[in-house]
């Protein structure tokens, strides 16, 4: 078979164009002719490789995403002038039969981290449209996908088909298995990246210092107790340049002499026989090969869980992963901790006993089986496919569209009938049951345009359909935080009118679970007064703190943040309440924001929420002061002091309040509101689509 491999730029250090010459070869060796199309070569093609750069030129050269779109019109017309079995691309593009996912969602990306503004600009639009050509519900583009977490987020965004998917192993090279006199090669090493062998020696390994978190290890450096701190180094290896931004960091923490940038590498096995710990704090990743290669070399890892290959290093017990959202003064905690931990000599043995794993190498093979076998299917179907349309979006769970079977449409799920839960102004929430399940439907038919523009004279975003509830899920199971499952999601996201824009959501209901705010209400008249009732009301605080911690810190606010808002499915042992087999779930989404950083005033907003809501249930001061450590994570004493300082600071020059008078301020405000209409505030007794509180 004949095959054109595309990429936009190889050069020799980069992972996925190692990725991209071992699956060639692979295919080199079954017999099989490759030819590689780039806009960028940087080094000597190989010899067995037919290789043609199609260089872009004058001011295309200016701006990375206009070089590859000038790019793929060249790479377009000697696709049309040759035949070829099968396009398999590298990068994101039209034209692919098969990609190779190594990228990250950029839409996912992107959309919550740069102003809706940035959503206007070529960058942006031509990057979005490259990579739903691939991924677009339209496209026919075979996935080769290297991670699970980022399968979901391509599917969150551009609901591709399940069946498109076809998961890789991990990817790790031969030639970068450790090496064979490891204590020799590393001493040897020291001596050169060290002042002292006592010192401690850390890795950071990639090419693109910004995404792969250089600034967070850097930092994380300088906040060591002193005499560690002093006692140890980072070297810095891959394709990239310290920018600005790094080199005045660097210097304002006075690490100048201590970190070391040593370029791109091909000694990369005698390196990580060298170090002490590879640290990898990255903003974004896809897979991180290297995460594998240095467990493979006895290496111990201190990563983020938003890299692919991050769960290998709790499988292999060989190194530290840190939940999302990332949090500095955690990555900063666990660096000294493993620097200083008896456990580094068993996670450099478990790393090296899972790195013998033959599975790991694999990769190759099994992509190019999975090329062959798309090529085959191409040549046998002869059968036409119905076109999707641009205009609607549609999700359907397996389970609930065998179960509907001619209902799953978009348009009979606006008019599914049941028991009507909560009907307001062009939304309504309804019951229904099919097959024995229980499930909520929530219907948007459009808000029109005068609630839209009451809503922007308040400075408030108008909820314009379920698309807010869709990510705002996507995004709370991201972070391990308990929320409503998602059965169906339906939307006419392509319509311009916005005022009419309409969907709906499908969410399975949470059984034997109670809204939080009615498990609470007894405490106004029989406070928790037993041990076990205390260490229960104990955990829903700390609960509490975490998610709201959890969410704020990842860029999220509710918006409608109150006790209601919470189902308990309580659990029990031995005939009283046990955390450990409790769940406290957070629903009603449909208002949730999704932010790069959560701004001031939002955490303000849900914490007061929070806090009006507990008027009444008999907490005492502790408990206030228990909410308020766990939701900072810091020492009480540490966070009242900058309490403290915040009071004298902000209040007296700018009038505005600290964080903690600011809730108290806004709560109170909450309550003289209710007390002026007159009546209190009720919850619904439902699940998952109550709304108990006045949306401010």
């Amino acid at each position: 078979m004949k095959f054109a491999f595309c990429l936009f730029k190889y050069f020799p250090y980069g992972g996925l164009q190692r990725d991209f010459l071992r699956i060639a070869d692979e295919c080199i060796k079954r017999g099989h002719e490759v030819h590689a199309f780039a806009s960028e070569w940087d080094g000597a093609p190989p010899k067995h490789l037919k290789v043609t750069v199609l260089k872009g030129t004058g001011i295309f050269k200016i701006t990375n995403h206009a070089q590859n779109q000038r790019f793929h019109r060249k790479l377009r017309t000697e696709l049309e002038n040759q035949q070829f079995d099968a396009v398999v691309g590298f990068n994101k593009m039209p034209d692919l039969d098969v990609y190779y996912g190594a990228d990250f969602c950029y839409i996912g990306r992107s959309r919550y981290r740069h102003r809706p503004w940035y959503r206007i600009l070529g960058r942006y639009r031509r990057s979005r449209d490259f990579e739903k050509a691939v991924f677009g519900r339209a496209s026919k583009t075979v996935v080769l996908s290297l991670s699970e977490r980022e399968k979901s987020v391509y599917q969150q965004f551009y609901f591709t088909d399940e069946e498109r998917f076809h998961l890789l192993p991990p990817t790790l090279d031969n030639d970068r298995r450790p090496v064979d006199d490891r204590t020799r090669v590393r001493h040897t090493m020291r001596d050169k990246l060290t002042e002292s062998g006592d010192d401690n020696l850390l890795l950071f390994i990639g090419s693109g210092f910004e995404t792969k978190g250089l600034d967070r290890a850097i930092t994380a450096l300088a906040n060591l107790p002193e005499q560690l701190r002093l006692q140890t180094r980072l070297a810095v290896i891959g394709e990239d340049k310290p920018g600005r931004k790094l080199r005045w960091l660097i210097r304002r923490l006075g690490l100048t002499s201590q970190v070391r940038f040593l370029g791109p590498r091909g000694d990369i096995p005698e390196l990580l026989s060298a170090g002490d710990l590879l640290v990898h704090p990255a903003y974004q990743e896809n897979t991180g090969t290297v995460l594998l290669e240095a467990i493979a070399a006895g290496l111990p890892v201190l990563t983020t869980d938003v890299c692919g290959y991050a769960k290998h290093i709790t499988e292999a017990r060989a190194g530290r992963v840190l939940a999302s959202p990332f949090e500095q003064t955690l990555l900063d905690d666990a660096l000294s901790e493993m620097l200083t931990s008896p456990e580094r000599e068993a996670w450099a043995k478990n790393g090296l006993a899972y790195g013998k794993d033959p599975s790991l190498y694999r990769m190759p093979v099994t992509a190019v089986d999975l090329i062959e076998n798309h090529c085959q299917t191409l040549r046998i179907s002869n059968t036409t496919t119905v076109e999707p349309t641009e205009d609607q979006e549609l999700y359907f769970r397996d389970d609930l569209m065998t179960t509907l079977g001619s209902k799953a449409t978009f348009s009979k799920l606006m008019r599914m009938q049941g028991e009507i839960v909560r009907e307001a102004h062009k939304r309504r929430t309804v019951r229904f049951e099919t097959n024995g399940q229980s499930f909520f439907l929530k219907t948007h038919t459009g808000v029109g345009w005068p609630e839209i523009w009451k809503n922007l004279i308040y400075i408030r975003l108008p909820v314009l359909g379920a698309n807010y509830e869709w990510h705002g899920i996507h995004h709370l199971r991201r972070l391990g935080i308990d929320t409503l499952s998602i059965a169906a999601y339906g939307t006419t996201e392509g319509a311009y009118d916005y005022a009419r824009r309409q969907s709906f959501i499908v969410t399975d209901e949470i059984t034997h679970a109670v809204s939080l705010e009615d498990f609470c209400a007894e405490w106004r008249n029989t406070p928790p007064s037993s041990p076990t009732e205390i260490r229960f009301k104990r955990w829903l605080i700390d609960e509490l703190a975490r998610i709201a911690r959890t969410m704020h810190n990842s860029g999220a606010n509710h918006r409608d943040f109150y006790l209601g808002h919470f189902l308990l499915q309580p659990g029990y042992e031995s005939g009283a309440l046990c955390p450990a087999t409790s769940r406290l779930f957070i629903i009603d989404l449909h208002r949730m924001q999704l932010r790069r950083n959560t701004p001031f005033r939002w955490q303000v907003k849900d914490i007061a929420g929070l806090h009006y809501s507990s008027y009444g249930l008999n907490l005492t001061g502790n408990d206030r002061l228990r909410f308020i450590r766990a939701y900072r994570g810091h020492g009480l004493r540490q966070t009242l002091a900058r309490e403290r300082r915040f009071a004298a600071w902000w209040w007296r020059v700018l009038g505005k309040r600290p964080f903690l008078k600011n809730v108290e301020s806004r709560a109170r405000n909450l309550r003289r509101s209710e007390k002026r209409r007159g009546k209190d505030a009720q919850s619904m007794r439902h699940i998952g689509v109550a709304e108990t509180r006045p949306q401010h």
